[in-house]
This record gives C-alpha cells, sequence and structure tokens, in this order.
C-alpha cells in the first residue's frame, strides 16, 4: 500500500468535515490519522484559510469558503482523471487519433 501525500492527507481532511464529522476525534477516525498528525494538519489547514474553529461548546471545524472551493476543484479534477480510466482501450486510442487528424 502507498503512503499518502500531505495533499491527499490534506483532502481526506476536508472531505471528512465536509461529511459532518467536524470533531478532532471523528476526524482522526475518517481521514485514518493519529492524534499528533491530525492535529499538526488541522493547524496547518487553518493557517492556510482552509478550516476554521467553530464558536461551540466544544472544539468543532468547519469548512472555510475556501476549504469548500478547493474540495470542489480536487473532486473534479479527480472526476477528469477517473473518466480516462473508465474508458476502454480502444475508445482512448480512437480519441487520440480523432484529436490529432485535426490539426492537418
Amino acid at each position: 500500500m502507498a503512503r499518502r501525500s500531505k495533499m491527499e492527507i490534506y483532502m481526506d481532511i476536508l472531505k471528512t468535515v465536509a461529511e459532518g464529522r467536524r470533531k478532532r476525534t471523528h476526524i482522526m477516525y475518517g481521514a485514518n490519522l493519529d492524534w499528533y498528525r491530525v492535529t499538526d494538519h488541522i493547524d496547518s489547514l487553518i493557517k492556510q484559510d482552509l478550516l476554521k474553529k467553530t464558536d461551540d461548546d466544544s472544539i468543532c471545524y468547519t469548512l472555510t469558503q475556501r476549504g469548500k472551493e478547493v474540495l470542489e476543484y480536487y473532486n473534479r479534477f479527480r472526476n477528469k482523471l477517473h473518466e480516462k480510466d473508465n474508458l476502454l482501450p480502444y475508445e482512448i486510442y480512437s480519441h487520440e487519433k480523432t484529436k490529432s487528424w485535426g490539426k492537418d
């Protein structure tokens, strides 16, 4: 199993919060991180204005507007990559052929 990049970990945290799991412990389990790492990553996401603490009695986190935009952009990008994965080899080949024919 490959290790996740920092960006993948950040996106897992943002997705977890977007799904409604807002407490640090819930984020820790949702993003599959230990307490120390989730604390560091949450602090980093707050500094980047992607997450913010809520003013509730318990410590919870929500996505900022910028965090929502980043997560949406990431999901669109990932979906575009998977579109090509879902094509059969002959569809990829015929699509590439069509693109190259239009250049003549």
